[in-house]
């Protein structure tokens, strides 16, 4: 297939926005709970076996009063207890199978959030408060958990106890039960139409802690920066200010629940004014007995706690739809792997092709590549739009190209389409001649070990660091790593410094120490293809050397590509690319460069480049 061809079939990535939140409801909620419908089911056969025995200890309290001739009836008062007793202990098991599958419920979103969001494409990420993301796993999940430990069963075995006294008080005194059906309907339509205001507050306080959780992350990951600018006021007053607008959040729903609790209480409890009072007229007019309006009460009583807990419910429901809305938001966005790369009439992802050895043929060939960042097209000319416009250029076999220009030419965005973090607007990237949207990324990455310009480091120790590169890696080989690139003397315990903590993203190391690492890691994982964004920035000239030496004994047998801005890096490679505003002006060696490239040598002039 042409290349042309290839750039028609296959369309280009765009990683998706995320869609407008709507507040989640039962139907969403019922979806979720599918796969726990058992352990549901049995809580809830436990709920309605409970409000049965229930419903029987009104029926022997009034046979008791009624038939009761002075003497204590000890068999009514045993049969009593065993009813209480045994009503308890199946409320016990309820809530017992609740509380854990709450608990393996949260496990299982979770695990499932943590999977998806490790797998977003980057530039979803990138545009994401790494706090934000983090109290979606963690706080906005345990509030949704409430809807199946406190929720949507309770709700069910209440109403079965609502429907067992309603039926019983029926058959005790229709007048009655007219009295108290049309009170408590009117109950629970109020109670109904004050917790529908729940949902949306619920959703306005989790994103308010989600945007505290951002605002605490974005301080305390670059804290030195802070108390070296003397803002730590600055910015502890605006983390101040989220929780603020939390709390302000968090007060809405607080004067709701308040509301709703408060009128259902007191609903009832005129409620039972009322039936006592309507009850005594009619016990002095014969109508009823003692006995009769005793179990009327009871039952009236064993309503009142639905009642109560239906207005509790309706508010916590209410918060946790909120947090399942968020939850529901970023699910919904496509993951890195599941994003369309080809079109319909093009065969699935394959497998990368394995790099031979074959030096000076291409590796890497751009086709034309134009890319712009998704989102950054507001009042931006045309031309400031396009980070990479127009490229066509190939990588060789075994050969060292280095990227040179000044900052904001397209490097590091080369560098992304190269690692598949995003795919070209325009045009197309051949690895080994297949356009690389056909690959799996997985695959692809696996052949090339790239070490960034920030030389990141992750929370834990300098082995969990290494075994990044090669999960498999023994202390010998991370040792052997380590040395080459002069972080670890032949004096040293490489024991105790592989179980260095690194502090988290590496702030107990230096940074050059940092950058030693990430390149440590990339020698360990021995790929075909090393990506080298500025390796040697924040090393002294003899730790450069140490890793130039490194580099260069590598050439030949891996295909280095490095982004340099240090002449001592550019001089020795075999090719030299010159970037400025997205675009490739000029590409040869050095002693060709000086004499054909005005950028290049002002670069090399100034013994520094950008």
């Amino acid at each position: 297939m042409t290349t042309a061809a290839v750039q028609q079939a296959v369309a280009p990535e765009v990683p998706p926005a995320e869609p407008a939140p709507q507040v989640a409801g039962f139907r969403q909620a019922f979806a979720l709970l599918r796969p726990y419908r058992s352990s549901m089911i049995l809580a809830f056969l436990f709920g309605t076996a409970a409000a049965a025995l229930a419903a029987l200890q009104p029926l022997l309290v009034s046979s008791t009063v009624d038939g009761f001739a002075g003497e204590i009836p000890y068999s009514a008062i045993l049969l009593l207890f065993v009813l209480l007793a045994s009503s308890a202990m199946l409320n016990g098991l309820e809530q017992y199978v609740l509380q854990r599958s709450g608990e393996r419920f949260a496990f299982d979103t979770r695990k499932r959030l943590i999977q998806h969001v490790y797998r977003l494409p980057i530039g979803v990420l990138e545009r994401r408060e790494r706090g934000d993301i983090i109290s979606r796993i963690t706080t906005d999940v345990s509030q949704t958990r409430a809807i199946l430990s406190s929720g949507l069963v309770e709700l069910a075995t209440s109403l079965i106890t609502v429907l067992v006294s309603l039926v019983m008080m029926a058959l005790i005194d229709a007048v009655l039960l007219v009295l108290a059906a049309l009170a408590i309907c009117m109950v629970i339509v109020a109670i109904y139409l004050i917790g529908r205001r729940t949902r949306p507050a619920g959703l306005r306080a989790q994103n308010a802690v989600g945007d505290l959780a951002a605002a605490v992350s974005r301080s305390l990951g670059a804290i030195r920066t802070i108390r070296a600018t003397v803002s730590t006021t600055r910015e502890a007053d605006s983390a101040v200010r989220q929780a603020q607008a939390a709390l302000e959040a968090g007060f809405v729903v607080a004067r709701l629940r308040a509301v709703v609790q408060t009128f259902s209480g007191v609903a009832v409890q005129l409620l039972l004014i009322a039936v006592v009072a309507a009850g005594a007229i009619r016990v002095a007019a014969g109508s009823l007995t003692v006995g009769q309006l005793s179990a009327f009460i009871m039952y009236l009583l064993l309503m009142a706690t639905p009642i109560t807990m239906f207005g509790s419910l309706v508010s916590l429901l209410g918060e946790a739809f909120g947090a399942l809305t968020r939850i529901l938001a970023i699910q919904s966005v496509a993951p890195e792997s599941e994003l369309p790369d080809v079109a319909s009439d093009v065969a699935s992802p394959s497998t990368a092709p394995p790099v031979r050895n074959t030096p000076g043929a291409p590796f890497f060939a751009l086709r034309n590549i134009s890319f712009r960042y998704p989102q950054r097209t507001e009042n931006r000319t045309e031309d400031e739009v396009w980070a990479l416009r127009n490229v066509t250029l190939d990588f060789l076999q075994g050969r060292t190209t280095a990227l040179v220009g000044p900052s904001g030419a397209g490097k590091s965005t080369l560098f992304a389409l190269l690692e598949r973090f995003y795919d070209a607007t325009e045009g197309a990237v051949l690895f080994r001649g297949e356009d690389v949207r056909r690959l799996s990324r997985d695959d692809l990455r696996r052949q090339i070990s790239y070490v960034e310009q920030d030389a990141p480091a992750l929370s834990g120790t300098v082995r969990d660091n290494l075994l990044l590169g090669l999960h498999t890696a023994s202390d010998a080989q991370c040792a052997d790593a380590l040395r080459r690139v002069n972080l670890l003397s032949s004096a040293d315990t490489a024991a105790d410094f592989l179980d260095a903590q690194v502090g988290e993203v590496g702030t107990l190391l230096s940074g050059g120490e940092r950058q030693r690492l990430a390149i440590a890691r990339a020698f360990l994982a021995d790929a075909p293809i090393l990506l080298l964004d500025e390796v040697t920035s924040n090393l002294d000239s003899n730790n450069e050397r140490v890793i130039q030496d490194v580099i260069r004994a590598k050439n030949g047998a891996q295909s280095i590509i490095v982004i340099a801005h240090r002449l001592s890096t550019v001089v020795a490679a075999d090719s030299i690319i010159v970037m400025e505003e997205g675009k490739v002006v000029a590409q040869g060696t050095h002693s060709e460069l000086l004499a054909i490239s005005p950028l290049y040598r002002e670069l090399a002039h100034n013994q520094l480049l950008d």
